[in-house]
């Protein structure tokens, strides 16, 4: 009984679509680099959805409040100084762009933005 409680539990754990059933359509590019940072469990990852929702991590939040929950990440000795972005290939530039002057704020230059694994792994920027 407990091994199938487990078993369930991860599937769930492991779900592609991290925001409320909504997995963002990843653009593709011909010579991606890889990010194995991206995978990291204290990665900051910064996911924006094709309808212009922003979220950092798995909350919902704001453009406007990103620099602050990102600078409070960075309390965290520990955490990487980079962000990693998922963004829909459909996202308007007026929903990116305040996210990247965001995540600029809270002082960070090092940004990834993230894509289809299945055909490439990532872009620098």
């Amino acid at each position: 009984m407990n091994l199938v409680l487990f078993v369930v539990l991860l599937i769930f754990m492991m779900d592609a679509r991290p925001h409320h059933g909504m997995s963002p359509d990843l653009p593709k590019v011909g010579h991606p680099a890889s990010m194995p940072g991206a995978a990291r469990e204290d990665a900051m990852k910064v996911t924006i959805t094709r309808d212009g929702k922003v979220y950092f991590g798995v909350e919902q939040v704001r453009s406007s409040d990103l620099s602050q929950k990102i600078s409070d990440r960075l309390k965290d000795p520990e955490v990487e100084w980079k962000v990693y972005i998922v963004a829909d290939m459909r996202a308007r530039w007026g929903s990116i762009k305040p996210v990247l002057d965001g995540v600029h704020a809270a002082g960070i230059r090092r940004i990834a933005f993230l894509v289809d694994q299945q055909r490439s792994a990532a872009f620098h920027m």
